[in-house]
């Protein structure tokens, strides 16, 4: 019993110190991480090879400045109490205050030269850039920056904040001082000029088409609006219009090459921007996906957040309100459009609507963008290529395919105006035919007589017939009306046949029938085609009822002998066919010339 006691209970003991010995060697290891990264920030950045890009942050330590008050002085003061930046690489998020960077370079003999310190956010502020030898201030390497002053105040009109510095081979240290209204991001590198006007040149490249593309977008839906007189077109392209010219300033190539002594334009752009954009997708989405249709309250609601954009930018325009005030208005606003309409795109998505696919699918590539960037403007991921352009790379891969969902909507106007145009033609058929033979009506002989007449001339006159049927009543009464409504299709093809296919044929009531024939030389061929078309109605009809025989009385007049006007005709020729029928049937009959 004794035995197994102490067994049991040196297992206990062996136990904690075990976890004791783990525990010590578990200190030791944080203190020399700590220890090592306490000397890796001291080091300094060996400037030797000027054929690659050094990158600036694994060696800097920071000084945080919350009221942007201390001068070089102060911080020269203060440096024993810098430490290592616990932020995301080059990241430090939404900050008021100023952060003060330093580390320590050393310029070897190999490397001299003009070397450019590329601090590569052009969003910043304020860019200030002071260098220490021997713990005292050079006054000829001090350098200003920053989107709030004017490009003239920069040594290099570029894109990004470089500050060129040529120095004698020894140890410095570098005090940086950054500051912005917005987000804190400072991604700094060492770069020869060779080296960075090769990178330069890309980057302009790659931005250019980008800025290309989004130009591209907005002159296609403006000519699509201006020549469909479809409000959606005007709509994209202002989303087009806000996205591109945002992007266009946050790489800065807008005070690069437009606005450069404008600052006032960079401190209200970027915001209003987004928010113009912002205006363009409430009322675009809500079109092109009628959310009308599937719920009117939040049609509404969609319209309302295109109004409260609209204000907010007049509101920060009108200095009104500042910019970090309408730049929470602004991410706020940029992402309100999808996920309101996001319950709406998923139900036309399964009613089979494509174009929904296609703005679900720009959606989610969005999407990835802009929680990206919402990420690096919080500080949480760190400032890198690919983090700093997601949402360029997404905003312009949505408007693609949106520009799809465009032709679409085309493709629809297209498709409705043609059944449109089909339903009309249908329509006017309908009004202007005879429904039983097929034959112009009344209506539409009125409609197509005009223009046969105009043509008309003394050597190429035109003649009006009015033709009766003669017995026709007696076979509606024998026969019945099936065969009354027979012989007057009979009658209505045999007259076509007699005539071209620009001459005219129409029923204008119960056994009547004007027939128009243009092109005639006088009044015998005239003549000739009226007996023409009274022998083919007299020859025998084979019904179901059994063979009839029908007759035709036929007064004519000629345009413009007898006359222009068509009422004016229909009246001659009608007394010229009274005449006719008193005189026998069976005529041809024209009134004398007046």
């Amino acid at each position: 019993m004794t035995v197994w006691c102490r067994i049991w209970c040196a297992r206990p003991i062996r136990a904690l110190r075990h976890w004791r010995r783990m525990w010590l060697l578990a200190c030791s290891l944080v203190c020399l991480s700590a220890l090592a990264a306490e000397r890796l920030a001291q080091a300094p950045i060996v400037l030797s090879d000027r054929h690659q890009p050094i990158n600036v942050w694994p060696a800097v330590s920071v000084l945080y400045d919350e009221r942007r008050q201390w001068t070089l002085d102060e911080v020269r003061t203060r440096l024993p109490q810098r430490e290592r930046p616990m932020v995301p690489a080059a990241n430090f998020g939404e900050r008021r205050g100023a952060v003060w960077l330093v580390w320590e370079i050393e310029l070897r003999s190999s490397a001299l030269g003009t070397w450019l310190l590329d601090v590569g956010n052009p969003q910043l502020d304020l860019v200030d850039l002071q260098v220490l030898h021997d713990g005292r201030p050079l006054p000829e390497a001090a350098q200003r920056a920053g989107d709030a002053r004017p490009l003239s105040w920069r040594a290099l009109p570029t894109r990004t904040h470089v500050l060129p510095l040529d120095l004698a081979p020894g140890r410095y240290t570098l005090v940086l001082r950054v500051a912005s209204e917005g987000t804190v991001i400072a991604p700094i590198r060492f770069v020869t000029p060779d080296v960075y006007h090769q990178g330069e040149d890309r980057v302009q490249l790659v931005q250019g088409i980008s800025t290309g593309v989004m130009l591209c977008l907005l002159l296609y839906s403006l000519t699509q609006w201006f020549s469909l007189r479809d409000a959606l077109f005007l709509y994209y392209g202002l989303s087009v219009f806000g996205i591109g010219l945002y992007l266009f300033s946050y790489n800065g190539l807008g005070l690069q090459h437009l606005w450069g002594e404008h600052v006032w334009v960079s401190a209200v752009l970027s915001p209003a921007c987004v928010l113009l954009s912002a205006l363009g997708a409430f009322l675009f989405i809500d079109r092109v996906l009628d959310i009308r249709g599937l719920s009117p309250l939040m049609s509404r609601v969609m319209h309302a957040g295109a109004w409260a954009a609209a204000v907010s930018v007049a509101l920060l325009l009108t200095d009104v309100i500042g910019y970090r005030s309408a730049q929470q208005m602004a991410k706020l606003m940029g992402q309100l459009p999808m996920f309101l309409a996001l319950p709406f795109a998923w139900m036309r998505w399964r009613q089979g609507d494509r174009a929904a696919a296609y703005v679900f699918v720009g959606w989610a590539l969005y999407a990835v963008g802009g929680v990206t960037m919402a990420r690096l403007v919080n500080g949480q991921v760190p400032a890198t290529v690919y983090t700093m352009h997601a949402l360029q790379v997404g905003s312009l891969v949505e408007m693609v395919l949106w520009l799809l969902v465009m032709g679409m909507r085309v493709e629809q106007l297209r498709g409705a105006a043609e059944r449109a145009t089909r339903d009309s033609d249908r329509l006017r058929q309908l009004a202007d035919t005879d429904a039983l033979t097929g034959l112009l009506n009344r209506r539409g002989l009125h409609g197509a007589v005009l223009p046969l007449l105009a043509r008309a001339h003394p050597d190429r006159q035109v003649a009006l017939y009015l033709i009766d049927l003669d017995g026709f009543k007696q076979i509606n009464d024998r026969l019945g009306h099936d065969a009354g409504d027979a012989v007057l299709v009979e009658a209505g093809v045999r007259l076509r046949r007699q005539v071209r296919e620009t001459d005219l044929a129409a029923r204008t009531g119960g056994d009547e029938f004007v027939v128009l024939v243009s092109d005639l030389p006088d009044d015998a061929a005239a003549r000739r085609i009226g007996t023409a078309l009274q022998q083919a109605l007299v020859a025998p009809m084979l019904l179901r009822a059994g063979p009839c025989v029908v007759g035709a009385t036929i007064g004519y007049a000629l345009s413009p002998v007898d006359g222009w006007d068509v009422v004016e005709l229909m009246r001659r020729a009608d007394q010229a066919m009274y005449l006719g029928k008193q005189a026998g049937k069976g005529q041809v009959r024209r009134l004398a010339p007046a």
